[in-house]
């Protein structure tokens, strides 16, 4: 009796995994997306904020207002700019912070005041536009005359009457000037580093021919829209990536199910 000859058995089905570039797309979208996010965040942390608690800049920035600055470490500050600044920079002045108008940078030489009861810098006369129009300028006018070391800025608010700042120590060791180490940053909107309003630098400095524009900075609604942009970006890739993963693995499995 011979043995019956029996078919060999089906050879295993080969599945071959495919390159997905669907898949690559969304791996890629999501690296991009991380990257971009994170040097927004990175960018917007770049900022601080405080809020304002005296009326020495009322006509410019109202008490209770907080304002963003950019960090001043190794920043230039310029004639015009809103610095926020260790309030013990001044002598006797407790602790905290302070924010104030720049009038004269390291090596000026600023005094009050001319005929008409605005300050001189360096010579030059400077009309203030952003003082506040309630104090007449024969009020706001104090006396005072002080050489600016370099490494330092002079300060003043623009409620010139009620303002406690360097020309009030310009007889004091320093002529009243704040060291650039004690300077937080430079004001650059008012809000929050999440929703704010850009501040419009003043020209009065340039319009009476001194060097150096005020600060402008427009960045911080940028970098915003890239952390959130580069944060949406990277959620689809990564959506899109486990979705894509998983319909491919559904169907190599299909395709491994051997036919009956």
């Amino acid at each position: 009796m011979t043995e019956p000859d029996f078919p060999p058995p089906p050879a295993p089905v080969q599945v071959r995994r495919r390159f997905s570039p669907l898949l690559a797309i969304f791996l890629v979208l999501a690296v991009v997306g991380a990257v971009a996010a994170a040097i927004g965040v990175v960018k917007v942390l770049g900022y601080g904020m405080v809020t304002v608690p005296g009326g020495s800049m009322a006509a410019t920035i109202p008490p209770g207002t907080t304002v963003v600055y950019s960090w001043g470490e190794g920043r230039e500050i310029h004639r015009g700019d809103l610095v926020v600044f260790q309030a013990d920079a001044l002598p006797g002045v407790p602790g905290g912070r302070l924010l104030k108008r720049v009038i004269a940078v390291g090596g000026d030489r600023v005094f009050c005041c001319d005929p008409a009861n605005r300050i001189e810098v360096n010579g030059k006369s400077v009309t203030e536009p952003y003082l506040d129009p309630k104090v007449s300028p024969a009020k706001g006018a104090l006396p005072f005359s002080a050489q600016v070391p370099e490494g330092a800025i002079f300060v003043a608010g623009d409620t010139r009457d009620n303002s406690r700042d360097s020309r009030i120590y310009v007889d004091a060791p320093g002529n009243g000037a704040i060291p650039l180490s004690k300077v937080n940053g430079v004001v650059v909107a008012t809000g929050s580093i999440f929703a704010s309003d850009t501040l419009k630098p003043t020209t009065a400095f340039t319009d009476a021919g001194l060097p150096g524009a005020s600060t402008e900075d427009t960045s911080l609604a940028n970098d915003r829209y890239l952390a959130a942009g580069g944060a949406a970006l990277f959620l689809l890739g990564f959506i899109g990536a486990i979705v894509t993963g998983v319909r491919s693995a559904a169907r190599r499995r299909k395709a491994a199910v051997p036919a009956h």
